[in-house]
């Protein structure tokens, strides 16, 4: 199962099941009556603003999705049922997070590729950071505007994102599954040169600062097109990841290359700080940066971020 939330135009989001070109709405009435004629129990109001009551770990409610998702798959009028999604606006796939966490240097050869040394996890930690998700995190399909102060080193960076379902708290690695809403797709997209001063003095922070606040332009954050519930169906630890730019290949690679695995990531980061429905944490990025090749990102350009098992978050560069 795979669901996204549309946007048609004039009307509020809608919560539906996700097949890449089109979309089958979940509130649907044709697929509600044949719901009602096996008695199953009603949806609760409004299923788009409250996606993350049927997603794990609220089983019951998921139930309902998959019963929905198996009439839509087998509906005699299927065709009747769909939405192309050249005619709608894909939303967000879940409300907007309280939080945003990312990761930075979480593969080893995206590591190697920055100038960095590869360290072994048991001598290190996750290197987490955030993004102020109001102005940064934006939906499929979003023109990302390059900054005006610094527009010329624009990096892209693909990552597979945690979805997380529930509050939690000092969550060990081996219960971390319990609390994982789904997964999405992400882009950290980075600003490697951003120069907030050009008359200041080099401090020993400056690098660090700079690096950071170039995480935080306007929508600097896509995710989706769509949410794969965290049901055992899709493996966070065996997808293959990959990024296109104008059509062509730029990185390449698989889950499992991550130094921190997604269970690993969750549990640290609820060691933190408390973990709430709807955050987002971004795993980090593999090999294939703009900045390793000394390419960057110009306006028109057309992204392409894809993980198996989920589907690809397209934008544009505006």
């Amino acid at each position: 199962m795979r669901l996204c939330r549309i946007r048609p135009v004039g009307t509020e989001p809608a919560l539906c099941f996700y097949y890449d070109d089109w979309a089958v709405p979940v509130s649907n009435m044709h697929l509600l009556n044949h719901m009602a004629a096996y008695g199953s129990l009603p949806l609760l109001p409004d299923p788009s603003r409250e996606v993350l009551s049927y997603l794990p770990p609220h089983w019951a409610n998921y139930q309902i999705l998959q019963q929905l998702e198996l009439l839509a798959d087998t509906s005699e009028s299927e065709e009747e049922l769909r939405i192309s999604l050249d005619d709608v606006w894909l939303d967000l796939p879940v409300p907007m997070p309280h939080k945003v966490l990312c990761l930075a240097g979480n593969y080893a050869e995206h590591v190697q590729e920055s100038g960095g040394t590869p360290i072994g996890k048991e001598q290190t930690f996750p290197f987490f950071f955030m993004k102020p998700p109001t102005t940064t995190v934006r939906p499929a399909g979003y023109a990302i505007a390059l900054p005006a102060n610094s527009p010329d080193h624009i990096d892209w960076e693909v990552e597979l994102t945690v979805v997380i379902g529930a509050y939690a708290k000092d969550v060990d690695a081996e219960d971390a599954s319990d609390i994982i809403a789904g997964y999405t797709v992400g882009l950290d997209i980075s600003n490697r040169r951003l120069r907030l001063n050009p008359n200041r003095v080099e401090q020993e922070r400056t690098a660090f600062h700079e690096w950071l606040c170039g995480k935080w332009h306007d929508g600097f954050a896509p995710v989706g097109p769509c949410i794969v519930p965290n049901d055992g169906t899709f493996d966070p630890t065996q997808a293959d990841i990959s990024l296109s730019v104008n059509g062509e290949v730029m990185q390449q690679s698989n889950t499992a290359n991550m130094v921190f695995d997604v269970y690993e990531i969750v549990s640290y980061a609820s060691k933190i700080m408390t973990l709430e429905p709807g955050d987002l944490i971004m795993t980090g990025t593999p090999s294939g940066v703009g900045s390793a090749r000394g390419v960057f990102l110009k306006s028109g350009d057309q992204l392409a971020a894809r993980i198996d098992g989920i589907g690809t978050l397209e934008a544009t560069i505006s």
